[in-house]
């Protein structure tokens, strides 16, 4: 495959980009940023979400593949939940009770792009205060949280790895005493 892409033109330039990024490395600082991307990303209530993803895995340099899987989560099973939970964060937030929680309508076919915005503005004023504030609340504790997560856990993987390494060590070191003293090999402890 890799050799393929190095054949060809087109394709030697975008794989030389994506090598020059780090966009696939697997490292603790690539993999807990395109989580982190990845999870903002999931809770904003745009379209395209792997699209943007995407975009900002490449803007910071993080694991492209997990920042985009990740905009996942949020799908047509989930949308209604998660929103749901969103609305109720930023009415917990604001100390306000949860009223009916519905969707305006918005209607995509607008003549121009000024008149496209104004409605997507007033769309977005309809859903109210608790549902921007939970959506920007969830979405960047989600991030941190996700980063910081991350790092902790592949910071405890590897001491679990350096003291099961030390172990190891200390193991041989003790069995290479006691076959030293006994000068019988290894089998020496079975047939003795």
């Amino acid at each position: 495959m890799e050799k393929r892409l190095k054949k060809t033109p087109k394709l030697r330039k975008i794989n030389d980009f994506f090598k020059r990024r780090h966009l696939g490395d697997f490292n603790r600082h690539t993999v807990a940023g395109g989580i982190a991307v990845g999870l903002f990303v999931n809770f904003l209530p745009i379209p395209f979400q792997m699209f943007w993803a995407a975009f900002l895995a490449v803007l910071f340099s993080v694991n492209l593949p997990i920042a985009t899987a990740l905009t996942w989560i949020n799908n047509p099973f989930t949308f209604i939940p998660i929103n749901f939970f969103v609305y109720k964060v930023g009415s917990m937030i604001l100390f306000e009770s949860p009223t009916f929680f519905s969707f305006p309508p918005f209607h995509w076919n607008q003549p121009t792009v000024e008149a496209f915005f104004h409605e997507f503005i007033v769309w977005l004023g309809a859903l109210g205060k608790p549902y921007l504030l939970g959506v920007a609340v969830v979405s960047v504790g989600a991030a941190v949280m996700g980063y910081c997560l991350t790092q902790a856990f592949w910071s405890l993987t590897l001491l679990f790895q350096k003291k099961l390494s030390y172990f190891r060590r200390k193991q041989e070191k003790h069995f290479m005493k006691f076959k030293n003293e006994n000068n019988k090999g290894c089998f020496s402890l079975i047939f003795y």
